[in-house]
């Protein structure tokens, strides 16, 4: 038995076995066919896929068995295209090819390599598509859900993930304080962006970026969604009412001729290398600290401070900061900037802040809104880039909840003009009474009384500080005891000092009866006294009234002027108050 015979041998020996069966002839063809060899195929990419684009798409397969082929032949919709492969699209091992111009619709692409010699690779076929405008138009863009306000500032809220799977991301834009437009971007794993420093019921839009299906390769804009922003809780504090304090610790910050008392707060946070329109610590002063009066009682809620042009210079820019607050300045002074003789002092730390000094010329900031309302504020410069001197351009304050300051009414004098009436008629003692804060009648004497025939008449008040004025309480003789005496049409007048402010004629009486001839509108008009308001009052019934003031005018003197009462003889009030924006000392 004859074992193990080779393949080769066996072929022989089926070859001697043709011979003798067939003519010469037909050996010699059968030979030739033999000595043809296999057949020889190209290199090939492997693990070939398409990915979809818009209108077209993108071939990528493994080149590790591409060998020395240099075509691609695609054949797809009866149409055949050659490519030349060019090595500069391998990447890693995969190379990469467009395929343009194509429906929107799914394909079958039969894929072919050939070499240089000619010879071709085995064909395969691989599904692919390309998407197009009904493909887009199907996607959902991401949307805004609603705008909040939280402890760290304002956030725009989208509906969950994205609504199309196929949106990787949101470019969101928006109107900023400064006129221009801030940028950001939500990706499909985030549901919310803050929105900083905005402008209240400015434009936001959102464009939503959607691939070009699943592993696509190309990112498609969808059509944009526009939002109009809400107004914010807080406002910007004027700061025509803000003041630097100058407490006896306080660092006044004027080193080098820096002014900051002017310069502060005058809405201009440029610098041009001149100290004077900064506030300068100067050198050896970290920490250091400086108060400021708000000139209104307010949940701070914001800072924005301005430091130097980082390509200028940041040596004294601010690196980390503090924010107390209290709401009056009753055993309020330290002995110096020491952390805790700020508790102590019933200082309250409302904030700390990390700023980028370094490469900044702005931080902003938000408060906590859950503290009591605040009108004096520290800032404590605990560190800065040269840690040495610290120096800022301009301060912004955001308050919400924001009030007027109930004027001190021990500061209160009446000033007796020569054309004010005293009020002293039937007894009455307004420089004692008028504003005890006892609203009460007991008899004339407690308040002022004009007298007789004393319609139109008015009178003088130096409230002992300078204020925007915004509110006044008057409270009458009670309708009760009387009314023919209450007024039904006052004026407020404001002045910021006295020179060359009298009115003519000069007044006179006789007893309880007034002799003198009325003071005109036009001679207060003259002697360049401001109408800060009108308000009329229903005399008839009224014990009391209360209104705001309007006023863009700093005012220090007041003049109360009674057009005319119930019964338009005689006028009394048992009491005044008056609130205003800001209170500034005294020169």
């Amino acid at each position: 038995m004859i074992k193990n015979y080779n393949r080769k041998f066996l072929k022989f020996l089926a070859l001697i076995g043709l011979v003798g069966a067939f003519s010469c002839g037909d050996m010699d063809s059968i030979h030739e066919d033999y000595l043809q060899g296999e057949q020889v195929y190209a290199g090939k990419l492997d693990t070939l896929k398409i990915r979809p684009g818009y209108y077209r798409a993108q071939l990528e397969g493994q080149t590790q068995f591409l060998g020395n082929s240099n075509q691609i032949i695609i054949e797809y919709d009866d149409q055949t295209e050659v490519y030349d492969i060019n090595t500069e699209n391998i990447e890693n091992g995969i190379y990469k090819m467009i395929l343009p111009d194509l429906d929107e619709k799914s394909y079958e692409f039969n894929v072919t390599t050939q070499d240089e010699l000619g010879n071709l690779s085995v064909s395969q076929i691989v599904a692919g598509s390309a998407v197009g405008d009904i493909f887009v138009s199907d996607q959902d863009a991401r949307e805004i859900d609603n705008f909040s306000f939280e402890d760290d500032g304002t956030y725009a809220n989208f509906f969950g993930n994205a609504q199309s799977e196929n949106v990787i991301f949101t470019i969101v834009e928006y109107e900023n304080e400064s006129d221009g437009i801030s940028k950001d971007t939500l990706f499909y794993s985030d549901s919310r962006i803050k929105i900083e420093q905005y402008k209240p019921s400015g434009n936001l839009q959102t464009t939503s970026v959607i691939q070009s299906g699943l592993d696509g390769i190309d990112s498609i804009s969808l059509t944009a969604l526009d939002y109009i922003m809400p107004e914010l809780p807080y406002s910007v504090l004027n700061k025509n009412y803000i003041r630097l304090v100058n407490m006896p610790s306080d660092n006044p910050g004027t080193y080098n001729n820096a002014n900051p008392g002017e310069h502060l707060f005058d809405g201009d946070s440029s610098w041009n290398g001149d100290d004077t329109f900064t506030f300068n610590s100067g050198p050896n002063s970290i920490p250091n600290h400086f108060t400021i009066d708000l000139g209104v009682n307010t949940i701070l809620r914001r800072v924005d401070i301005d430091m130097l042009d980082p390509n200028l210079d940041t040596s004294a820019n601010v690196t980390a900061i503090q924010v107390w607050g209290r709401d009056n300045l009753d055993f309020a002074q330290t002995a110096s900037s020491d952390e805790e003789l700020f508790i102590d002092a019933g200082w309250v730390l409302l904030h700390e802040e990390q700023i980028d000094g370094e490469n900044l010329n702005r931080a902003s900031f938000v408060i906590d809104p859950n503290f009591s309302p605040k009108r004096f504020i520290r800032l404590r410069t605990t560190s800065a880039v040269n840690n040495d001197s610290v120096k800022f351009t301009e301060l912004t304050f955001y308050g919400e909840e924001i009030e007027s300051i109930e004027l001190d009414k021990s500061m209160f004098i009446l000033e007796n003009m020569p054309s004010d009436n005293p009020g002293t008629s039937y007894g009455a003692d307004p420089s004692n009474y008028l504003f005890d804060n006892n609203t009460l009648y007991s008899g004339d004497i407690y308040g002022y009384h004009s007298g007789e025939n004393a319609i139109p008449g008015h009178f003088t008040i130096d409230l002992g500080t300078s204020t925007y004025l915004s509110n006044t309480r008057l409270d009458f003789r009670p309708t009760w005891s009387f009314n023919g005496n209450t007024p039904n049409l006052i004026e407020i007048w404001g002045r910021l000092d006295l020179l060359d402010a009298e009115t003519y004629p000069e007044f006179e009486s006789s007893g309880n009866t007034v002799t003198s001839d009325p003071v005109s509108t036009e001679s207060f008009q003259n002697a360049e006294w401001i109408l800060l308001h009108s308000q009329t009052i229903d005399g008839q019934n009224s014990s009391n009234i209360e209104f705001d003031i309007d006023n863009l005018v700093k005012s220090r003197f007041i003049r109360v002027r009674y057009v005319n009462t119930v019964q338009n003889n005689a006028c009394q009030f048992i009491e005044i108050s008056f609130s205003g924006f800001g209170e500034f000392p005294i020169d």
